[in-house]
């Protein structure tokens, strides 16, 4: 029997956090697993770090009930990795934190991609109040500190700039199924 544990995969916009939940979705034991998009219950206009705070902390124990229920979980989003790092050290837990990275052109790429209808502009500006360009840029800055930071907090990176949705979630599976076995 495995032991459960609570999973994170983070990173910025543009590396394939959602793309690889309904892979997750189709290749884990639901039985043993359950995967949550962080977003999933909504963002707020102009969502802020207070928000963003709260909701890791909801997750952190959306987690911790789970395991209680010998369920794994694993929740992919946008989590600053110092903010997951210090909420999951004061509640005394600790999730296995995956980070996917990319490159600059590809996060630009993929940002690009996501945001060129009116509905899809509209709601980027809805909860961020950025242009697609901005956002782009925002995101590339803050791609270099979050790489620099899962490095110190010794957190698992995987690149992303050359590979497909499906290879990205097979490569998290791996990690995934890897810690779930050591334990």
């Amino acid at each position: 029997m495995l032991s459960p544990k609570i999973f994170f995969i983070i990173g910025v916009n543009g590396v394939g956090k959602s793309s690889v939940i309904p892979f997750l979705k189709n290749s884990l034991d639901e039985e043993h697993f359950v995967i949550y998009d962080f977003d999933e219950r909504g963002v707020p206009n102009n969502a802020n770090q207070e928000w963003r705070q709260s909701e890791t902390l909801y997750w952190l124990k959306i987690g911790e009930e789970n395991i209680k229920k010998n369920i794994s979980t694993i929740v992919c989003g946008f989590i600053k990795p110092t903010e997951l790092h210090f909420l999951s050290t004061e509640y005394k837990l600790e999730p296995t934190v995956i980070i996917l990275d990319a490159d600059s052109e590809t996060i630009t790429k993929r940002i690009f991609g996501r945001y060129k209808t009116p509905e899809s502009l509209a709601e980027l500006s809805r909860t961020t109040g950025k242009t697609p360009e901005k956002f782009a840029q925002d995101n590339v800055w803050i791609s270099s500190a979050f790489r620099e930071d899962c490095k110190k907090l010794k957190y698992l990176i995987i690149n992303t700039s050359n590979l497909n949705p499906s290879e990205v979630a097979l490569k998290v599976l791996e990690l995934i199924k890897g810690y779930q076995s050591l334990v």
